[in-house]
């Protein structure tokens, strides 16, 4: 059975929103179930449970950031390029660059303070916005 089966063969009856770690395979997994995904981040079995915790607590609020809160595996997947960037400025080559949400939402959004983050609207919201105008605009056609 792959890594990635038996991870979530073990993890798919969790239902808790919380973080959870597990050690399989001589590997730590820390994981968070959302509302109709999960999101692991896996490491070697020697590292600190903490600090990798920390690395999933990161993600999860970036990608929330990201997604002006709704978390759902249709979102993420619409807006898939956005959820690795986020993981990229996270993560480098197994070295973690930056576990604060805030910061890795403004990498992302290339924003370079919070006084900036204030007056922009997020990714997802101007899409939507978007959208609204064209479809507005085929209707009154």
């Amino acid at each position: 059975m792959s890594f990635e089966k038996l991870i979530f063969s073990k993890t798919s009856h969790s239902t808790q929103h919380e973080l959870d770690v597990l050690v399989l395979d001589n590997s730590l997994v820390v994981y968070r179930c959302a509302s109709d995904f999960q999101i692991y981040v896996t490491s070697s079995s020697s590292e600190n449970e903490v600090i990798i915790a920390t690395v999933l607590h990161g993600l999860y609020g970036a990608l929330s950031l990201l997604t002006n809160g709704l978390l759902e595996k249709q979102i993420l997947l619409e807006h898939f390029d956005v959820c690795m960037l986020a993981i990229d400025e996270l993560i480098d080559e197994g070295i973690i660059l930056e576990i604060d949400p805030d910061g890795i939402y403004q990498r992302v959004c290339m924003h370079d303070s919070t006084s900036e983050l204030a007056g922009m609207e997020h990714p997802l919201s101007q899409a939507l916005a978007s959208a609204r105008e064209q479809i507005s605009r085929n209707l009154l056609r």
